[in-house]
């Protein structure tokens, strides 16, 4: 679960909270926090992802929760930046928050409430998803954090699948090696060549084992997303997102 290190202080906005405004607000959208450009927080447990712009959109694959609107102008509290909307309230303070999970540790501790209830997680700015170490300390671009991340001859670790963490043991693969790609969800063996320009990435027609497993989600949600083209997204050190119109699938270097 992820962790903040201090407790929140969250209510403490230096002015009383507005009614909520309507779309579109009578004041220019002020932008998420000041210099900060996007924002984005994650969680864990369930695992779920906001990102602030010009509108603020929460994802809860786990719960099937999607909920996205205009983002409400900012209030500054002692501790952070606040967003009141009518579904989303997002309460942001500037205290290290650690990512139970892979040990990284973020410079904001994030609190999310949808429609009531309750989601406490981590985030920064955008940018600094793509340029930090598994410690969360800024770094320099490696190999694996450009946008054109060459997959070739790579192996990974399937750590989710649509938001959700696939079991600590079995075998939950993908390689690519010599134009083709193998993939495991934790039963059958997956093949197919696969194509890569740039970030977008096309695999072949899929060519499946036929074992019979007692639990398959996994290996179904997992399949359908490499049987559409899909987008390859650096996550951070190692770390790759591949995503089609079917889900996500998150990765970890081996």
């Amino acid at each position: 679960m992820i962790l903040g290190l201090v407790p929140f202080a969250f209510g403490l906005a230096a002015c009383q909270t507005a009614p909520y405004p309507t779309e579109p607000y009578p004041a220019p959208y002020p932008g998420p926090p000041v210099d900060r450009g996007e924002y984005r927080a994650i969680g864990t447990e369930p695992f779920w992802d906001l990102t602030i712009g010009p509108r603020m959109t929460f994802t809860d694959r786990g719960n099937n929760v999607s909920v996205s609107e205009l983002t409400p102008p900012v209030q500054n509290g002692v501790a952070g930046e606040i967003y009141g909307g009518r579904r989303l309230r997002v309460n942001v303070v500037h205290s290290r928050c650690s990512d139970g999970m892979s040990g990284r540790s973020y410079p904001d501790t994030v609190q999310v409430t949808v429609d009531g209830r309750r989601y406490q997680g981590c985030g920064a700015a955008a940018s600094f998803f793509l340029t930090v170490d598994d410690r969360g300390n800024p770094q320099m671009t490696s190999a694996l954090a450009g946008p054109e991340t060459a997959l070739e001859r790579t192996r990974w670790r399937v750590v989710r699948i649509n938001g959700r963490a696939v079991p600590r043991r079995g075998d939950y693969t993908i390689d690519f090696d010599s134009g083709r790609i193998a993939a495991k969800f934790g039963c059958n063996s997956i093949g197919a060549p696969y194509s890569q320009n740039g970030t977008t990435l096309d695999a072949g027609m899929l060519a499946t084992t036929r074992m019979a497993c007692p639990n398959m989600r996994f290996e179904s949600e997992g399949s359908a997303i490499l049987d559409q083209v899909m987008t390859v997204a650096v996550t951070g050190r190692n770390r790759l997102t591949l995503s089609s119109n079917a889900g996500t699938i998150d990765l970890v270097r081996r």
